[in-house]
């Protein structure tokens, strides 16, 4: 066997076909108006379109106490879903005090961003889109401020962060029997902040792999082939 007939199995051997780059939000870098519709009935949302500025968009959910409808938002964005919800932690009798903005930012270039605005209780956030995939894998990247905060998508447990620092991590979760529809849920405390930094796609090979025996064999011959070569 040829020496780069063996560089090719084992490049086989390493992974899946090329990644391809899947956004959870519009990429405005080509143009475009940011524009939110509400989904769930309960009137306008608070929304800024940022693309005259060179950036997206913005949503944001004011509670300004708990007598509004503002505690729980859902809306659509070019053909993306999400939602915005917080959980009160602050005692009834403050409730002329209660008042937080949190919010989702799209970014630009289609990265989305999750942030809550005050200390007191939770926050619940998602973002979801249609989608179908063979089995294959994501490569998932993170940005998490020092508040505790939990990744899951598709209702699977992804990140807990616990660390109490800022960070930037990439994540790998398979998709054995591929999916129909990607869903991304961040909660955490009343300020956390995290990020979809970029997910990348990579289908299983459908190249059959060789046994571990068929390996050393190929390579004992590729280095037999070099040596005659």
């Amino acid at each position: 066997m040829r020496w780069w007939n063996v560089l090719t199995v084992l490049v086989v051997l390493t992974g899946g076909a090329d990644a391809g780059v899947i956004l959870m939000s519009t990429d405005y870098t080509a143009g475009g108006v940011f524009v939110a519709t509400p989904t769930d009935g309960k009137g306008d949302l608070i929304q800024f379109d940022l693309t005259d500025t060179g950036g997206g968009g913005a949503v944001w959910l004011n509670a300004d106490g708990f007598h509004n409808n503002h505690l729980d938002r859902r809306y659509e964005s070019g053909g993306f879903r999400y939602g915005i919800k917080r959980i009160p932690g602050a005692v009834p009798d403050d409730v002329s005090e209660f008042v937080t903005v949190d919010w989702i930012q799209h970014h630009r270039d289609g990265v989305v961003e999750f942030g809550g605005n005050d200390s007191r209780g939770m926050v619940e956030m998602f973002a979801e889109r249609d989608i179908n995939l063979q089995p294959g894998f994501l490569e998932i990247t993170l940005r998490n401020d020092h508040e505790y905060a939990l990744w899951s998508v598709n209702g699977q447990l992804l990140y807990e962060h616990i660390t109490n620092q800022s960070n930037l991590q990439t994540f790998r979760h398979d998709l054995p029997n591929g999916l129909e529809g990607l869903r991304f849920d961040f909660s955490g405390s009343g300020t956390a902040d995290g990020v979809i930094e970029r997910i990348e796609y990579h289908e299983y090979s459908t190249v059959p792999e060789p046994s571990l025996g068929d390996l050393i064999d190929l390579i004992g011959n590729g280095v037999g082939g070099l040596i005659g070569w």
